[in-house]
């Protein structure tokens, strides 16, 4: 292209030189004629010369126009060709794709690593959620077979994620696999000899090189860097997760696990030991309690049927594996409950001999009772009888105490409270006496003594019937 331009260049400049000069020529031979005239002469005189010269100029330019176009072949068919610089633009390019396929296998190379690394991880993560689980299924108060189901459910289900984890690595492993053997096999298409050629042009592309080689190891540090900062974080969040685990472990053990430090609580749960013995069978009530309708045989099995309620709950909070004071508490507490219960039955079991004894006692004083009112009884009748036939008001009874005097009073002696009589003996007056009369029963109690006299029993009573009468 930059060829034909010179050509035509080279054309244009000698044919306005040519022109120029035939001009100047023309313009000396020439001379100024009138127009008017010389068109006249024309008609008889025809000249031939300019259009003779005209043609030679034309014929003379194209001749020229033909050597110059023929000289610039020439010399362009004889310049030498270097195609070294091409040689050497096609083994760069090969040496060009030579490193790009091998940035692109180590590229590869890096992502499988980084594949493999978060497959690791990934393990890791679903390992320390299993192993959460079991810790937060034993730290429950489930029973066995809750819990062994619980421990077969999630050890399932963390089989289930390893298995989703190892086929999506596989799946990606296996495709980065491909795509570096694709890319080795694009390294292996090359010739050696090619390739070693190329490298001999090494001297040429150093400044090449070594800006892919720094842009190389740019990209390389970028992954490492890359790849160490998830380690670095992988391993943060573990210490993380590990520290908050615990944090939250010693809370929940404080919570749900404390110790009791003050010192009844260390008194009454020193030397307690975490495992009891079977309770033994606790004593029978006592029979009586039964008869004497304290207990029937329907609350009888009530009271048992709670306590062995109570010991089933309490077997199962002893069966969770709590820490610190708990154990020893919940143990305290079966003792103590085991305590009451022995101490409540032994209580029952003397209260119904006691009741016995009791009712049995209460039921000879009632018959010593029921023999005294019957004596009395009849003591009242003797005395009554005597005392109508005596024509008396009344005798005293007992005289110790003076002021509670029991006394005999015939019914039909009419006497209030406050009213006054005497006792007499034979036909002395002993002592004066002052009459009570409440719940249906009839009193005395002395006011005054007779000097050198002392009330005796079946001393007479008379009813000072005046003093009544005033009253």
């Amino acid at each position: 292209m930059g060829d034909d331009n010179e050509i035509r260049q080279l054309i244009r400049t000698e044919s306005e030189s040519f022109l120029k000069t035939a001009l100047v020529q023309s313009k000396d031979v020439v001379k100024t004629y009138d127009l008017d005239v010389e068109f006249a002469k024309t008609k008889h005189n025809k000249s031939f010369v300019v259009l003779v010269a005209t043609l030679i100029a034309i014929a003379a330019v194209g001749v020229v126009a033909f050597g110059v176009t023929r000289a610039i072949e020439s010399s362009i068919a004889a310049a030498p060709v270097d195609v070294q610089s091409f040689e050497d633009l096609n083994l760069k390019d090969i040496l060009d794709t030579s490193k790009r396929n091998e940035a692109d296998i180590e590229r590869a190379k890096l992502e499988l690593t980084q594949l493999q690394q978060d497959f690791r991880t990934n393990l890791d993560a679903v390992n320390r959620d299993y192993q959460s689980t079991v810790e937060s299924v034993k730290a429950s108060s489930s029973g066995p077979a809750d819990e062994k189901a619980k421990l077969a459910a999630a050890a399932d289900a963390t089989t289930a994620k390893k298995k989703k984890l190892q086929a999506d690595f596989a799946a990606a492993s296996s495709a980065k696999q491909a795509e570096i053997a694709a890319i080795q096999k694009k390294i292996d298409q090359y010739d050696s000899r090619t390739v070693e050629q190329a490298k001999k042009q090494q001297a040429v592309l150093d400044s090449e090189r070594m800006a892919f080689d720094i842009e190389k190891k740019q990209q390389a540090d970028s992954y490492e860097a890359r790849i160490a900062a998830l380690e670095a974080a992988r391993k943060k969040d573990i210490a993380d997760l590990n520290q908050q685990k615990e944090e939250l472990a010693a809370s929940l053990t404080a919570r749900y696990n404390p110790t009791y430090a003050d010192d009844l609580s260390a008194s009454l749960l020193a030397d307690v030991k975490s495992d009891l013995p079977p309770a033994a069978a606790p004593a029978p009530f006592h029979p009586y309690l039964s008869t004497a309708g304290v207990l029937d045989a329907k609350a009888m099995t009530q009271l048992d049927q709670s306590f062995s309620d109570f010991e089933f709950l309490s077997s199962k909070l002893r069966a969770v594996p709590y820490l610190n004071s708990v154990p020893a508490a919940l143990s305290r507490m079966e003792t103590e409950a085991r305590s009451s219960l022995a101490a409540y039955r032994a209580a029952l079991a003397a209260a119904g001999s006691g009741l016995k004894g009791k009712d049995k006692q209460i039921a000879d004083l009632t018959a010593r009772a029921e023999a005294a009112e019957k004596s009395l009884e009849q003591f009242r009748w003797a005395v009554s009888s005597y005392a109508r036939r005596s024509r008396e008001s009344g005798y005293v009874i007992d005289a110790r105490d003076k002021d509670r005097l029991a006394i005999y009073l015939d019914p039909t002696v009419p006497v209030s409270d406050g009213a006054i009589g005497y006792a007499v003996r034979g036909d002395r007056t002993i002592a004066t006496l002052t009459f009570h009369v409440g719940g249906g029963k009839v009193g005395a109690s002395v006011s005054h003594l007779e000097a050198d006299e002392t009330l005796l029993a079946f001393d007479s009573i008379v009813v000072d019937a005046s003093k009544e009468a005033a009253q």
